[in-house]
């Protein structure tokens, strides 16, 4: 029987950072991470574009968690241990310095998903960690402080911890899980996607868009604030992606059915933006009112809404009527829409849900056996899209590592 020091099951974010910790600190470790398929850190890979979304420029903690809208209080303390900071100066010392952008989302200098996938890849094999594609437990014994584990090739192998690190779960995953380890499981949804509007005219302006927009969902009191994006399907945009977020147990019991409010502008305020608009029509009242583009709005976004509130594109701006700037002023702030339906967010889907965070220690140990662990997104933890995900995955990984490495 082959006898190692740590089998990781899973090859993406967060099985190899948590390898490649273990083996920089400890080179004389045995390590081999088990991978199901055969491909490793696929979501690494179309992160961000195919750049890779390595984390958030956010480093006080406190902020940070608020990007979490399942997990955060579990997350915390790993945050404390490995925060944005530390993500930073572990890819420099790799040889990756990362770049901050407008939105304050970090990426690669190279700007290649590859250069972190190669890093996790080019680092486990040069320490000496063993990979195995198209393998995964067929049966799991614990015994004597040692897991021993028969792979789906019938091979024996023998460790003294088990790392479980096999993405987001989804029902054959639990079951699987379930043989391993019997665990609570919370209910697992979608996370991060956007909305499907049947509605062919709005779909004609796909590709318009705007930088401070706000979307609101009939009956949920949050509302959230962020660019949208109109598709050939119907919104998306980061404001989307996060309502869909921190509301996805929410969504997932209406079956995705529900009205949803945007705002082309942020302003909540409507006598304000009565004023704004009437001062704006005055400046231009001699123009006709689809060359009088106000809030700075995409000019074919601006059309839309003049017909949506059934306004003569023609008609002169000191000619609108009280009951058309009515109609504008709720196509503006409030533009209505019935969602029927989601369609995954590819670069960014995430699992809302997972392994019940009472059911492990603070470093990632379940509570009933020290020597296994349970770290990324397979806990009931995640954020919202612009790289909080993989700073999970780092930071629980990193936990998962210090703890075996003082286990000895």
């Amino acid at each position: 029987m082959n006898t190692v020091d740590v089998v990781i099951i899973g090859g993406g974010a967060s099985g190899y950072f948590c390898a490649c910790e273990l083996l920089l600190n400890d080179p004389n470790l045995k390590v081999e991470i088990w991978e199901k398929s055969n491909k490793t850190l696929g979501k690494v890979r179309v992160s961000g574009g195919g750049r890779c979304n390595v984390t958030h420029d956010i480093r006080e903690s406190r902020t940070l968690l608020k990007k979490y809208p399942r997990g955060g209080k579990y997350l915390k303390e790993k945050l404390n241990q490995f925060g944005v900071d530390d993500t930073e100066k572990w890819f420099l010392a790799q040889g990756i310095p990362l770049k901050t952008e407008g939105d304050n989302r970090m990426f690669p200098i190279t700007n290649s998903s590859e250069t972190i996938a190669a890093c996790f890849e080019n680092t486990f094999k040069k320490l000496g960690g063993t990979l195995r594609i198209k393998t995964s437990i067929e049966t799991a014994e614990f015994d004597q402080n040692q897991w021993k584990l028969q792979t789906t090739d019938q091979d024996w192998v023998q460790a003294r911890f088990l790392v479980m690190a096999i993405g987001g779960l989804n029902e054959n995953k639990s079951q699987w899980l379930q043989k391993i380890t019997p665990t609570a499981v919370t209910p697992l949804v979608p996370s991060i996607f956007t909305l499907n509007i049947d509605d062919p005219v709005l779909h004609s302006l796909a590709g318009v868009a705007v930088a401070k927009g706000r979307i609101k969902y009939e009956g949920i009191k949050s509302d959230y604030e962020g660019p949208v994006l109109i598709t050939h399907w119907g919104l998306s945009g980061p404001a989307v992606l996060t309502s869909s977020a921190w509301h996805a147990v929410d969504l997932f019991e209406r079956n995705y059915e529900i009205n949803v409010q945007v705002g082309w502008i942020v302003d909540k305020n409507e006598d304000a933006v009565r004023a704004q608009l009437q001062e704006y029509l005055e400046l231009h009242k001699n123009k006709n009112i689809r060359n009088a583009v106000a809030f700075g709005l995409p000019k074919r976004l601006w059309d839309w809404i003049l017909d949506r509130s059934e306004i003569s594109p023609e008609k002169e701006c000191i000619a609108l009527r009280k009951e058309e700037r009515n109609r504008l002023i709720e196509n503006l702030m409030r533009s209505k829409f019935e969602v029927s339906g989601r369609t995954t967010y590819k670069e960014e889907f995430v699992t809302a849900g997972g392994i019940k965070l009472d059911e492990l220690d603070s470093d990632g140990a379940f509570k009933g056996n020290s020597q296994l662990f349970a770290i990324g997104e397979m806990l009931d933890l995640d954020g919202v899209t612009g790289g909080f995900n993989f700073q999970a995955a780092w930071s629980t990984a990193f936990v998962c590592a210090k703890k075996i490495r003082s286990m000895g």
